[in-house]
């Protein structure tokens, strides 16, 4: 009978101990989580970085393929001002005899009362209505986006600066 009663509370040890080791804390549970957790938001995160530096890059493309042309505009209103009797910018887009302003992207305004050029974006770009000015008398640039948080827009290191 005793080798019974040995024979029983051996095994009782035995189940009790693979019991144990199969069994999973809530905390490792939890740290298991966590991990896969950042792994996912990295993988993730790094796959949107790439797609919004792409984005930032045609963007940036885009407006450094229009800056020769604003300043071929800029430079026209210079020279209209030196030959002026009054010594004045024009008040016109059109008495710059530099022709019309063609690109998808972009529109270009001449504002004759501030004597100011202003580019607007189109749809094409990416995202409408930032304007880009740039003030004859001040020779300064400036940036107005009205929805800064969406992409793509116009960042400031990217305007030219003499």
């Amino acid at each position: 009978m005793s080798d019974t009663k040995n024979n029983a509370t051996t095994q009782s040890k035995s189940s009790k101990g693979v019991a144990d080791t199969q069994h999973v804390s809530l905390v490792e549970l939890i740290m298991i989580l966590l991990l896969i957790g950042l792994v996912f938001v990295f993988f993730f995160g790094m796959r949107q970085l790439k797609k919004d530096k792409a984005a930032e890059a045609i963007a940036q493309a885009k407006f450094e393929a229009v800056i020769p042309t604003l300043q071929t505009a800029i430079n026209a209103a210079e020279e209209y001002k030196k030959t002026d009797d009054f010594g004045e910018y024009p008040f016109d887009y059109s008495q710059l005899n530099i022709g019309e302003f063609q690109n998808e992207d972009f529109t270009l305004e001449y504002d004759g009362e501030n004597y100011a050029f202003v580019l607007i974006t189109t749809p094409a770009f990416g995202k409408e209505g930032i304007r880009v000015t740039y003030v004859l008398r001040d020779r300064s640039y400036s940036v107005a986006d009205p929805a800064p948080e969406r992409k793509p827009t116009i960042r400031d290191e990217w305007l030219p600066y003499d």
